[in-house]
């Protein structure tokens, strides 16, 4: 019988999958879970529909993603922090921090997921990974400065 999946299920498929499965399974796993639904003409209408609009979501997030890494291409983010005595930072410097700073320069606002780099611990120049999407990446400066 054919179900259309509410979540993901090991083994057997993803959220808005439609998939075949035994009558037994549906009716003693997959429906009490709230995992699954029949998939009638009906439904399979709707998630064909649904799937259309994924596609063009997606597409606009990729032309979005184009957008900003143009904004940030070449982008130079300076901070000025207090250092030990061994040239050390007090504490590091934060994705937070550095995404606080982008969005001043840009207004760009960025989650810490989209950062990917090490904690900064030291003076210096380092690079930094912004990910927006699958494959649209952009890699920034960061200058951190001892502050006088």
């Amino acid at each position: 019988m054919k179900v259309l999946l509410n979540k993901d299920v090991k083994k057997l498929g993803y959220r808005g999958d439609i998939v075949n499965v035994k009558t037994g399974y549906f009716t003693n796993f997959l429906l009490p879970e709230g995992a699954a639904v029949m998939a009638d003409e009906s439904v399979v209408k709707l998630q064909e529909s649904r799937k259309a609009k994924l596609v063009m979501k997606s597409e606009q997030l990729k032309e979005n993603a184009k957008e900003v890494l143009k904004k940030l291409k070449g982008l130079v983010v300076t901070f000025s922090k207090k250092i030990t005595s061994k040239g050390k930072l007090y504490g590091g410097l934060s994705a937070e921090e550095i995404i606080d700073e982008i969005a001043a320069k840009t207004n760009i606002k960025l989650e810490s997921s989209n950062i990917k780099a090490e904690h900064i611990k030291e003076v210096g120049t380092h690079k930094v990974v912004v990910h927006i999407a699958d494959g649209s990446e952009e890699t920034i400066k960061v200058v951190v400065e001892a502050k006088k």
